[in-house]
């Protein structure tokens, strides 16, 4: 395959700065000690942990330019492990927590376990539920699907990555807003009292409007 010249547009850089700037704030705000002392808790933690990674690979391979299509790959997995916090927290039941423990997967399918945390979290106005119709694309874009493939050449036929720059900018925008609001119910989760009273959780809202109420 012939080499290429890199070339990344001043807005997605731009747009990366801002999202790692968030990416940051969180990690500063998110509680440092916390107690495992629920088998919730522990896994919850887990996946955020892993959604916090997640993201920050997803910006690191679009600033590198070289590997979009690797950073579009990650964008399920996060947005998976995010729904499988939610439903951990709110729908498992003892049994489904030890499943996870012994490495099982008790988890519903997405388009199911969508609608079962829309039905616990109805302040984000079906969030979850509205990524139903998106589900098939993104698992293209994990597992090599058509997504993947039809982005492999230029407008020339030369096998060159191809990936728009609203695209990426969607990718940069959705991974970040996945993290922020699992980092907020963490902060709730790990304060346990009323939600609405947490003020890690509020900075970490404040924080993400000031930087994204303004972007597409």
């Amino acid at each position: 395959m012939p080499s290429y010249e890199v070339k990344i547009d001043k807005e997605i850089l731009e747009q990366i700065a801002v999202a790692e700037t968030m990416h940051n704030f969180v990690l500063e705000s998110v509680p440092q000690r916390f107690l495992t002392d629920t088998d919730q808790k522990t896994i919850v933690v887990a996946l955020f942990s892993l959604v916090v990674e997640h993201h920050g690979a997803i910006l690191t391979l679009l600033k590198l330019g070289r590997f979009d299509g690797s950073a579009f790959a990650l964008l399920r997995p996060l947005i998976d492990a995010v729904y499988r916090a939610f439903w951990v927290h709110y729908c498992a039941k003892p049994e489904h927590l030890a499943a996870i423990r012994k490495g099982d997967s008790p988890y519903p399918r997405l388009p199911n376990m969508a609608d079962e945390v829309d039905k616990h979290m109805t302040y984000t106005g079906g969030l979850f539920s509205a990524l139903k119709p998106h589900i098939k694309t993104l698992h293209g874009y994990t597992h090599g699907g058509l997504e993947q493939l039809g982005r492999r050449f230029d407008t020339s036929g030369n096998v060159q990555p191809n990936y728009a720059a609203g695209e990426k900018l969607e990718v940069i925008t959705s991974s970040t807003a996945y993290l922020v609001i699992l980092a907020v119910s963490w902060c709730q989760i790990v304060d346990g009292g009323p939600p609405e009273k947490e003020k890690q959780s509020e900075l970490i809202m404040n924080r993400y409007n000031e930087l994204f109420a303004a972007k597409p």
